[in-house]
């Protein structure tokens, strides 16, 4: 079990780290003067830095899901089937020569639909934690409804498109922490140590 558990905050410790240097791209980004030729070179960096988030995170999902082995065949499934949308996701971006925040936004929101659902599905198992189980369905609900956001995000200006992505890895970001720096009781007290 503390294998198990350590495996899983490896995985959401390492999308935090990268996410958070994404939150800091676009805030760089975004604190810079934008003209035609601005506004194109930012387009691409964006594209370029989330499709090698993609790989990276999908590479790292697969490696996590084989340390699970047969014996947890439910995390295997999971983590490799999500290690390989994300290479995919990553891919796409990759090689698409009609690549575009819009199209970041429609590529991304999937992601936002599984992790809101995960936490939904989680805080159906905390029944005895109630401000836990409040927080996890508040922020899968917000995860959710970020994911119908993205999508709509490709009616959007690339302005918009880029604030509304910013803000969601922030959102994502803080919720990553929260569950990395959550301990429970029998963690405090030494029964389980991640």
């Amino acid at each position: 079990m503390q294998y198990e558990l350590r495996l899983h905050r490896l995985l959401l410790g390492m999308l935090a780290t990268v996410l958070t240097g994404v939150v800091f791209l676009f805030l760089y980004l975004n604190s810079h003067p934008a003209d035609v030729w601005a506004e194109a070179s930012v387009s691409l960096v964006v594209v370029i830095v989330v499709a090698t988030v993609f790989v990276y995170m999908g590479t790292a999902e697969g490696i996590v899901a084989l340390q699970f082995g047969t014996k947890h065949k439910r995390e295997l499934l999971s983590y490799l089937l999500l290690g390989l949308v994300s290479v995919a996701s990553g891919l796409y971006l990759a090689i698409s020569e009609t690549s575009s925040l819009r199209t970041i936004a429609l590529i991304v929101s999937p992601h936002a639909f599984l992790f809101g659902i995960a936490e939904v599905r989680i805080s159906r198992h905390m029944q005895h934690h109630s401000k836990q189980r409040k927080a996890l369905l508040l922020f899968g609900v917000s995860e959710v409804a970020l994911g119908m956001a993205l999508i709509l995000g490709s009616r959007m200006s690339n302005d918009h498109v880029a604030a509304l992505l910013g803000y969601g890895a922030a959102i994502t970001t803080l919720q990553l922490l929260a569950f990395l720096l959550y301990k429970s009781r029998r963690t405090e007290r030494g029964t389980i140590s991640a």
